[in-house]
């Protein structure tokens, strides 16, 4: 027996305590239940959030970014030397130059390259999962486990009570991880919006700058150095909604 979640549409069982798809707590069912063993698997909190306002982001998580922001740096350019190490080598195969004059070019391209591997390795131990990263890597492995279960109970390979207990404690592992993972990724979009209004803050400022200078109100030297400060400070914010936005994205 089966029956439709209310939150997402997916059908359940008609016993299901929690949606396995969703994590919704399902009220009980219209028809009278069959009874079942009793469960050892707790139940899923209710998540309360009663935390101050977010006034500025944690600095272990611009940190993260900033790493993040680098190996995507690291990346591109490791791109480019690749290509251009293709093209030197499609001219050797060509024979469109000597030997010695493109060994001359190709060999200082393999060592940045070797160097470059050497720091994104170095780069990647340093980065560490976020909350909502580590809340969604669980959600969807008890989802994983309770759709192999659902195989194996069809194909008979699980008896009906280990089934009705497994699946019990993954639908309110479920539960628990969409509520954690729920929490901190809303916590996690108040980071980006504020790391997006303090972008778009510096861009006005600059802009602002801009027109001072242009009316004569400030000084040519005095522009110069806070341009670049202000620029500087731009681009680090842009890199850093840019990674938060696709890491976010990705879940």
């Amino acid at each position: 027996m089966s029956r439709i979640c209310p939150n997402c549409g997916q059908s359940v069982k008609d016993s299901a305590k929690f949606c396995k798809y969703c994590g919704s707590k399902l009220g009980a069912p219209v028809s009278t239940p069959v009874s079942r063993p009793v469960t050892t698997g707790r139940a899923a909190p209710t998540v309360v959030s009663d935390r101050e306002p977010v006034t500025e982001v944690p600095a272990e998580v611009l940190a993260q970014l900033k790493i993040r922001a680098q190996l995507m740096g690291i990346e591109d350019e490791e791109s480019e030397f690749l290509e251009e190490l293709d093209r030197l080598e499609k001219e050797l195969e060509q024979g469109d130059r000597s030997i010695a004059e493109l060994e001359k070019e190709i060999k200082p391209l393999q060592k940045k390259i070797k160097a470059l591997k050497t720091k994104e390795r170095k780069l990647k131990s340093k980065v560490k999962e976020f909350d909502f990263e580590k809340a969604g890597k669980e959600r969807q492995r008890l989802k994983e486990r309770s759709e192999k279960l659902e195989e194996l109970k069809e194909s008979g390979k699980v008896r009906e009570s280990v089934y009705i207990r497994l699946q019990d404690e993954y639908e309110q592992g479920m539960a628990e991880s969409d509520a954690q993972y729920q929490e901190k990724v809303v916590l996690a979009r108040e980071w980006l919006a504020l790391l997006k209004a303090q972008y778009k803050a510096v861009r006005d400022e600059l802009s602002l700058l801009d027109a001072r200078h242009s009316v004569g109100e400030v000084k040519e030297t005095d522009y110069k150095s806070r341009k670049e400060n202000l620029e500087k400070r731009a681009k680090i914010l842009g890199h850093q909604v840019e990674i938060f936005e696709a890491v976010l994205r990705d879940f």
